[in-house]
C-alpha cells in the first residue's frame, strides 16, 4: 500500500512538473503567461541579430517573426509581451528601454534578470540611475564617450518583477532595497568583499528567488 502511494505521489509529481511547463506562442501579458495560455499559438520564429545589423539599426537582440499572417510585425512590436520558444522566454523590450524587438529572461523567479538595450530616452536613463555620474561611468556613457554604434551594442542588467511591473538596474543599492525583509540575507550580502561585481549580484538575485519560492 505504502509503495503504491508513493508512485502516486511521483506521478502527480511529474504532472505536476508538466503541466508548469511554459508552452510555446505569443502573450499579450504577464497573467496569460503565468496561466500557460498564449494569445498566439506557437507560429513564431526568433531570430539572433548580428552586431552588425544591431549598429546599423539600433534596438535589442532578438527578432521575432511569426508564420501566421494574422500575427502582424506591427502586432509583434505593439502588442505582444512576450515569445515563449522552446523554454525560453523573449520579452517585448520596448517597456524596457523604449527601442525594438525582444530581450531574454535569463533569470525567472520572484524577481527576473533582462538584458535590454541601453536607453536613449532619457526617461528610461532617469529610470534605471543612468543620468548620474555613478552608473554612467559604469556603462561606458559618460561625457558622450559611447555614442552611434557602440551605444547600439550596450547592454544594461535590469531586474525585472512581472508581478508588479517594477524595473531597476541590477546593482547593490537596488539589491539591498529588494533584502529589506530578508535581513539574515541582507547581512550575508554585506559580508561580501566584491558586493559590485555582476557575478555576486546574480547569485544573491537567485537567493532572492529561492527565499521567494
Amino acid at each position: 500500500m505504502k509503495k503504491a502511494t508513493i508512485v502516486f505521489v511521483c506521478v502527480l509529481f511529474a504532472f505536476h512538473l508538466v503541466a508548469q511547463k511554459s508552452i510555446d506562442g505569443g502573450y499579450k501579458s504577464y497573467e496569460e503567461f503565468k496561466n500557460h495560455q498564449p494569445a498566439y499559438v506557437d507560429s513564431f520564429l526568433i531570430k539572433k541579430r548580428t552586431t552588425a545589423d544591431i549598429k546599423m539599426w539600433g534596438g535589442n537582440d532578438y527578432k521575432i517573426e511569426s508564420t501566421n499572417e494574422k500575427v502582424t510585425k506591427k502586432m509583434i512590436k505593439k502588442e505582444l509581451w512576450g515569445v515563449c520558444k522552446h523554454d525560453t522566454l523573449y520579452l517585448n523590450a520596448v517597456p524596457f528601454c523604449g527601442l525594438n524587438w525582444y530581450a531574454r529572461a535569463e533569470v525567472m523567479g520572484k524577481y527576473w534578470l533582462v538584458r535590454p538595450a541601453f536607453p536613449i530616452n532619457s526617461k528610461y536613463q532617469k529610470l534605471y540611475g543612468l543620468n548620474t555620474p555613478q552608473y554612467a561611468y559604469m556603462f561606458g556613457a559618460i561625457g558622450g564617450a559611447i555614442q552611434g554604434m557602440k551605444i547600439a551594442v550596450q547592454r544594461i542588467p535590469v531586474i525585472y518583477s512581472p508581478e508588479s511591473g517594477d524595473k531597476m538596474l541590477l546593482s547593490a543599492n537596488n539589491l539591498e532595497k529588494l533584502m529589506d525583509k530578508t535581513p539574515n540575507l541582507l547581512v550575508e550580502f554585506n559580508a561580501e568583499t566584491r558586493k559590485q561585481d555582476e557575478v555576486i549580484l546574480l547569485k544573491y538575485l537567485k537567493k532572492l528567488n529561492d527565499l521567494a519560492q
